[in-house]
C-alpha cells in the first residue's frame, strides 16, 4: 500500500442517525442512497477489510464502519478535500482502523494489495454537496465561473478546457458521456460562445451555457433544464476523466478483492452504468477465446465474477419520496470468484 500521501485515523461518532443529519461546521451533505441495499450486497463481516471508493459525507462509510469491530478495517477514498474533512469528523471514534485515502479512486490498484478486500462499494457521479455549493462551479443555479473538477488543486478546469477544445472533440463528449441530441450542433455554438469569452478575457458562466443551450433547442423551452444538466455531465465527466477511472478502478477491484469478495457499484444514469455493466462483463466471461473460433483453447476457466442479483436494484417508491437524488440509481452486485 501506498503511504506517502496517505491519512489515517482511528476515531468515534455519536449514533447513526445523527451523523445522517448531515451537518459539520456548516456543511451539508444528503442521506446516503439505497444505504440498506448496499450493506446487503457487501455482505459484511465483522472483523473484515472494506473499501469505500467514494467517501463523499462519509454516509455509507459510517454505516460499513459500525458493523466492524476492532479487528476489522475500512479504507475510504475522495480526492475532494471538504469531503475528507467533513468525512473525518462524522466518522471520528468508530471502532474499525479507518484509512482515508486522499486520492481519487483510480488509484485503487496503487493503494490497495492484491486479494485483501472483503468487499468494495462505488456510489458513482457528483455529490449533492458539490452541486449545491454554488462556488465549485458545478451548478447552472446562479453565475459562478465554471469548473467542474472534483479536485479544485488539479487538472484543467472547464473554463480552461472549453476555451481550448474543438467542436468536433466536444461533440464526440456530449455524445459519448450524456447521449447528447445535436450534439455537433450544440457543440459549434458552444465553441464559438467560449472562443469570444476567451478573446474579451472573461470566465464561462451558466447563462452563457443557457443561452446557447437554448439557441440550438428553441423547441425544447421546457427541458431547458435538463439539456443544461446533459451538458454540465457531459464536460464534467471529460474534464475529470471519469469514464476511464471508472473502468481503470473497477478492473483493479476486482484484483484486490478476496474470493466470495462482494463488488456493490451504485450508478445514476445510463451512461454511468453502460460502463459498470460492460466492464464487469468482461470479467463475467469463463472463456476470453476470440469469437471466431470454433473451440474453445482458453481452457474456459477465466470467470472472475458473478452476478449476485439478476438485475440491478433499483430504490423504493417511500425512498424516492424522501430523497429525490435516489430517483434514478441502480445498484449492480457481483462476487468474485
Amino acid at each position: 500500500m501506498a503511504n506517502a500521501d496517505l491519512r489515517q485515523t482511528n476515531l468515534h461518532t455519536n449514533e447513526y442517525s445523527a451523523a445522517l443529519a448531515g451537518a459539520t461546521d456548516g456543511v451539508f451533505y444528503h442521506d446516503p442512497v439505497m444505504l440498506a441495499e448496499c450493506l446487503d450486497g457487501l455482505n459484511i463481516r465483522p472483523n473484515g477489510t472494506y473499501g469505500d471508493c467514494t467517501l463523499g459525507g462519509g454516509g455509507h462509510s459510517y454505516a460499513i464502519a459500525n458493523k466492524l469491530n476492532e479487528e476489522g478495517t475500512l479504507h475510504a477514498f475522495d480526492r475532494d478535500e471538504e469531503a475528507v474533512a467533513f468525512a473525518t469528523k462524522r466518522l471520528a471514534g468508530v471502532k474499525c482502523k479507518f484509512v482515508v485515502h486522499p486520492v481519487r479512486f483510480g488509484e485503487l490498484k496503487n493503494e490497495i494489495a492484491p486479494n485483501t478486500l472483503d468487499g468494495i462499494l462505488y456510489d458513482l457521479g457528483i455529490s449533492s454537496h458539490q452541486v449545491d455549493d454554488s462556488k465549485r462551479g458545478f451548478t447552472f443555479v446562479g453565475d459562478n465561473p465554471l469548473d467542474l473538477r472534483m479536485d479544485r488543486r488539479e487538472g484543467t478546469s472547464a473554463q480552461e478546457w472549453l476555451k481550448n477544445v474543438d467542436a468536433e472533440t466536444l461533440a464526440g463528449a456530449l455524445r459519448k458521456n450524456s447521449d447528447m441530441d445535436r450534439a455537433f450542433k450544440l457543440a459549434t455554438r458552444l465553441v464559438e460562445m467560449a472562443t469570444i469569452a476567451k478573446k474579451e478575457g472573461r470566465a464561462i458562466l451558466p447563462s452563457d451555457v443557457k443561452s446557447v443551450v437554448e439557441s440550438v433547442f428553441p423547441d425544447k423551452k421546457r427541458e431547458v433544464n435538463g439539456l443544461l444538466a446533459r451538458v454540465f455531465q457531459a464536460v464534467r465527466m471529460e474534464v475529470n476523466g471519469e469514464l476511464k477511472e471508472i473502468e481503470d478502478s473497477l478492473r483493479a477491484a476486482v484484483d484486490c478483492l478476496k474470493v466470495g469478495g462482494r463488488l456493490v457499484v451504485m450508478s445514476y444514469h445510463s451512461v454511468e452504468d453502460r460502463c459498470v455493466k460492460e466492464t464487469a462483463a468482461e470479467f463475467e466471461r469463463a472463456c476470453i477465446c476470440p469469437e471466431n473460433l470454433p473451440v474453445c483453447v482458453c481452457g474456459g476457466n477465466h470467470q472472475k465474477l458473478r452476478k449476485v442479483n439478476r438485475k440491478p436494484i433499483l430504490p423504493t417508491n417511500e425512498e424516492i419520496a424522501n430523497n429525490s437524488r435516489a430517483r434514478s440509481a441502480k445498484l449492480r452486485v457481483y462476487e468474485r470468484v
